[in-house]
């Protein structure tokens, strides 16, 4: 039950949750010590490293937090994998992006435009919140990748052409600067500005989702939870016929 007395389901596990606090942590750390080595010569840059204790303190917290994000990307993948041997995350539950995605942008355009009564029936996850999840996916491989590149050029040239470390060096940075824009412009609007959950979009922190709000914003995944007979965590004759 939420606080309001109004039934609920399970949205995102406990291991879920503590992912996404450490996704949070080692992002903001990262950006927080690695733009200001990006842009060095600003004076906001300089009072930053000057704050931190000087250009090697900053480099020793960010490689540390690079450590522990790559680490974490290893064990999602891990999660990843053992969910999908044991048959979750697949098929309209799993963030894999299908034709089924694409009709849903068409769709939902057609809605914005006024061309159609009703939003798309979403699944588990639309396709907004699939682009942000493989947006990460991608710029986590290309941060660590390039990063590793930065931390390591003496070996990593033994293999590959010198120029690799400048080129890398230029991805980094741009895709540092794209990531934090695509946080605050994209991220922050869907988790804490749109109207439907100002000021924060509880679900990540409780696990749990308002069952009006499923059958509101994922009415394919409620349909399906109902012919499933799921009941939510509620009195049954409260529960929209969901239980």
């Amino acid at each position: 039950m939420s606080a309001g007395g109004r039934p609920e389901v399970e949205r995102f596990t406990l291991a879920q949750r503590v992912e996404h606090f450490v996704l949070i942590i080692t992002f903001n750390v990262l950006a927080f010590t690695g733009l200001p080595q990006k842009y060095f010569w600003t004076p906001w840059a300089q009072a930053i490293i000057r704050a931190l204790g000087g250009i090697e303190r900053t480099r020793l917290i960010h490689r540390t937090f690079a450590v522990v994000l790559i680490l974490e990307g290893l064990y999602h993948l891990g999660a990843v994998l053992r969910a999908r041997r044991a048959g979750r995350e697949r098929g309209p539950a799993g963030m894999g992006v299908t034709f089924q995605d694409v009709r849903n942008v068409v769709a939902d355009i057609a809605y914005l435009l006024g061309l159609r009564a009703e939003r798309p029936a979403f699944d588990r996850y639309d396709y907004r919140q699939k682009f942000e999840y493989w947006a990460v996916v991608w710029g986590t491989v290309i941060m660590a990748t390039t990063g590793l590149i930065m931390w390591f050029p003496e070996v990593i040239t033994r293999w590959v052409p010198g120029v690799v470390v400048p080129a890398a060096r230029v991805a980094h940075g741009g895709e540092a600067l794209l990531a934090v824009l695509a946080v605050i412009l994209w991220h922050f609007y869907n988790a804490h500005f749109r109207p439907e959950v100002f000021p924060m979009d509880p679900a990540m922190w409780t696990g749990r989702i308002d069952l009006e709000r499923l059958r509101r914003e994922h009415r394919a995944e409620y349909e399906r939870l109902v012919e499933q007979g799921v009941r939510p965590s509620g009195p049954p004759d409260s529960s929209g016929g969901a239980g």
